[in-house]
């Protein structure tokens, strides 16, 4: 006699499939529930699960020959290295920073492209136990550097975006790190050392430290964007609150103009300010700036639209404006007593998956000029023939001995040169494939008597 077939039992059967959808039933109305109500376990879960996809992501990358896909956009026109180079060889060189054969690489190279110095860069080697950081990044892949500069003596100094900062040799050794939340850019103090957007987190004590804003704080930690004063030694020396400065100034209509409802039933979600650029204003430059003195700080917000300039002395906020940049980088003191600001012009809406452009947005990113005292605008950059670009997040700019700048067009894959009359006299393009590009996260030009090295060799690692 045969044993009888239990799963085929038909009363089984209606019992499983009753209950398992009774499950998924009560498991999407739970979730429904803790979204609506903006529950504390609906944020965990939601950061549990991007911190699970992007691991997962990241397996894609390490597949031999797969592809870095956290670094990929697509390409907006041909070449590959050095494309345009109409300038005399005047000595000048350039260092770029981004992804290049297969991980974060720093280089260094002539106008012509020949590389005079390459630091492979990878977090898991200057921050073996990376106890500083709340999320460690799962792969050297799922991190990349924002902020580079290079030093007389061949060293390089560098962030790794919310990873901590670090100085290599000329060939590489690590000399020091900060084990910090670091991010964005790193510039030179003139007094020594070093200016760095940080970041801390506020924990859940701190309701009264800038209300309303805090007080909307249940369980979940939340941002905190500081100003970093690093020695030459890379030794934190001091360090003051963003939000702090814009509440002592009296900027709270600044600081709380987000269009959010400030409804007690909800958290505060995102950052309270977006910090992207801190830069000292030199004593060459002052005399050109009569409403600002040598030392002052000016700093840009992207999420708020604000440039402001601070005294570091006493943290009293001597300028800010709003616009008319939109999701701004990067903002300069120019030689001619104007501020030259890198202007996105766009918002996050043009971006795809993992960040990429979308192919159907206008390339309208600009360098736009301001005179601080009567507030008049132009556009510096961006609009002649042959000059358009776009960055919906990052880029930089620089000013340039003679006029023009060197800019990074962060999704373009892109560094460029302009001269006085806005013409592209050098280009780069950081070709990946014959669709996509490579992501540029920094292009700085160093004048020919910059550098005292003498060699650039070094011995094999």
């Amino acid at each position: 006699m045969a044993t009888p077939d239990k799963t085929r039992d038909p009363a089984k059967w209606v019992f499983l499939t009753t209950l398992t959808l009774s499950v998924l039933a009560v498991t999407f109305l739970a979730g429904l529930y803790l979204a609506h109500s903006r529950h504390p376990l609906y944020r965990s879960f939601i950061g549990f699960t991007k911190k699970v996809s992007l691991v997962f992501e990241e397996r894609e990358n390490l597949v031999p020959d797969g592809e870095p896909i956290h670094f990929l956009q697509p390409a907006r026109k041909p070449g590959d290295g050095v494309t345009v180079n109409s300038l005399p060889d005047d000595g000048a060189t350039i260092l770029i920073a981004g992804f290049f054969d297969g991980g974060n690489a720093a280089r260094l190279m002539r106008r012509d492209g020949t590389l005079l110095a390459e630091w492979p860069l990878r977090f898991s080697e200057h921050f073996p136990d990376p106890a500083h950081l709340r999320f460690a990044p799962a792969t050297d892949r799922n991190i990349d550097t924002h902020g580079s500069l290079a030093l007389p003596d061949g060293s390089l100094v560098f962030n790794w975006e919310y990873g901590g900062s670090v100085k290599l040799s000329r060939c590489g050794d690590v000399t020091w790190t900060v084990p910090e939340i670091t991010h964005h850019s790193i510039e030179q103090a003139e007094t020594g050392g070093y200016w760095v957007p940080g970041r801390a987190y506020l924990g859940t004590d701190t309701a009264d430290l800038y209300p309303p804003v805090t007080r909307l704080q249940k369980k979940v930690a939340y941002p905190e964007d500081l100003i970093l004063r690093l020695d030459s030694d890379g030794k934190v020396i001091e360090r003051k609150s963003v939000p702090e400065i814009l509440w002592d100034n009296e900027l709270q209509g600044v600081m709380t103009a987000g269009g959010f409802s400030f409804d007690p039933r909800n958290d505060w979600e995102d950052e309270l300010v977006h910090v992207n650029k801190i830069t000292e204003l030199s004593t060459e430059l002052a005399p050109a700036f009569p409403m600002f003195e040598a030392g002052d700080l000016m700093l840009s917000l992207r999420t708020h639209n604000l440039v402001f300039v601070v005294d570091p002395d006493d943290w009293h906020v001597k300028w800010h404006q709003t616009g008319p940049w939109l999701r701004q980088h990067d903002p300069e003191f120019s030689a001619d007593g104007t501020i030259t600001v890198f202007n996105n012009n766009r918002f996050l809406t043009d971006l795809g998956p993992l960040d990429r452009s979308l192919p159907d947005t206008p390339m309208v990113s600009n360098i736009l000029r301001i005179d601080p005292e009567t507030r008049a605008t132009s556009i510096a950059a961006g609009m002649a023939p042959g000059q358009a670009f776009l960055s919906v997040i990052r880029g930089k700019h620089d000013p340039v001995p003679g006029g023009g700048f060197i800019i990074t067009e962060f999704e373009g894959g892109r560094a460029f040169q302009t001269d006085a009359e806005g013409r592209v006299v050098w280009e780069y393009l950081n070709r990946y494939d014959e669709t996509q590009v490579a992501e540029l996260t920094e292009a700085r030009l160093y004048p020919a008597d910059y550098f005292t090295v003498t060699d650039w060799s070094c011995p094999p690692r």
